[in-house]
């Protein structure tokens, strides 16, 4: 009995660390933070310019997060913006209490690399109404938490009066797949509904997609990144690049089998395929160089190396002014025990951005 518990615990011990591994490899680098303090944006984002831009924050913004709870993410944002107006809402008075706010915007202040220009301002919302002013925010942002809502129809009418008229709406949060569901393991498990569901739901009340960090597609985690807006005629323009681009990109979710990632020649065959409209690709998926990475990840944690060298050496070429790009491929040479070819990488991923300090610590190690 004693044997088997070991066992169980070892399992356990063995899942957790493969399927963590490589997780949030620059925040420390880009952020100034540890993965954990990332929260839920350590699965979306490598960079701070990447971050920013998906979440177009800019100086004199006021930005509110719905069921914001201690205030991880406003904290983890204040961190590298300045002059933002930030409101943390929740329903629930002790999670979201003054006293761990304080605490959460403590924190992070000591983690910025600039003197902290930003507001604060906490309030207490229902089910129902988020009580936050009218006709105020340029941003509201629901982060891992709207699959929770009770009251999703009515907090969404409530949403309507509180942001500006040309204000944006950013949902973060997982979401069930066709014929592949998720499961929420938060406050009880529950299933997660679907992304047409949910899109159907923001139209009814006259918000509509205009933007998405990556294809609707189980190939990496459940983390979808979605912005909504009351231009339906912007939204139409969005579809109609989605729609042209779609066929072709479907053509990437094969990176997923191991069968296909494996096969050089097959990989070729797709990546130059994508490459001669890996702009308009990245012009709907904004974060496609990411998930694409993730992908290579899930191999490199499988130890299926060469599947993940070839997938890194696809986003080498949609994306050469990228060092992350160079630097995973080097880590999967490195992982591969393919040590001239990781150092050529990683050297290559310095050119790019010199002094980058995961790639100067990589080098170092190959060199001890």
């Amino acid at each position: 009995m004693k044997k088997n518990f070991i066992l169980y615990l070892f399992f356990c011990f063995t899942f957790s660390y493969y399927s963590q591994k490589y997780r949030g490899e620059f925040t420390n680098a880009e952020f100034n933070l540890s993965v954990d303090r990332m929260s839920f944006f350590a699965d979306m984002f490598e960079t701070k310019e990447q971050l920013i831009d998906f979440m177009e924050i800019k100086k004199g913004d006021v930005i509110a997060e719905i069921g914001a709870a201690e205030g991880y993410n406003i904290g983890m944002l204040s961190a590298i913006c300045d002059s933002v107006t930030f409101y943390f809402q929740d329903i629930d008075p002790k999670t979201c209490s003054q006293k761990k706010i304080n605490s959460t915007i403590k924190y992070y202040s000591k983690r910025k690399r600039s003197k902290q220009t930003n507001n604060f301002v906490r309030v207490i919302g229902t089910t129902r109404e988020s009580k936050l002013p009218q006709d105020k925010f340029d941003k509201i942002l629901i982060i891992k938490s709207f699959h929770d809502f009770d009251e999703k129809d009515k907090m969404l009418n409530d949403i309507e009066t509180k942001l500006k008229s040309n204000g944006k709406l950013f949902i973060l949060d997982g979401f069930s797949y066709p014929e592949d569901v998720q499961i929420c393991l938060d406050y009880g498990p529950h299933v997660l509904t679907t992304m047409d569901i949910e899109l159907e739901r923001f139209e009814k009340h006259g918000f509509y997609l205009t933007k998405m960090r990556n294809p609707y597609y189980n190939a990496t985690h459940y983390g979808h990144a979605l912005v909504f807006e009351r231009d339906k005629k912007k939204s139409d323009q969005f579809y109609e690049k989605k729609n042209e681009i779609d066929p072709l990109v479907s053509h990437s979710f094969r990176f997923k089998q191991d069968k296909i990632a494996s096969d050089s020649l097959v990989m070729k065959q797709i990546t130059d395929s994508l490459l001669p409209k890996i702009n308009e690709i990245t012009n709907v998926y904004k974060e496609f160089e990411v998930w694409i990475k993730d992908i290579g990840v899930k191999h490199l944690r499988k130890l299926e190396y060469l599947s993940a060298i070839n997938i890194f050496k696809a986003n080498t070429l949609f994306y050469p002014k990228s060092y992350q790009a160079f630097y995973w491929l080097g880590l999967a040479y490195e992982e591969n025990k393919q040590f001239a070819l990781a150092r050529k990488n990683y050297e290559l991923s310095l050119k790019i951005k010199p002094n980058n300090a995961v790639c100067v610590s990589r080098i170092k190690k190959l060199r001890s």
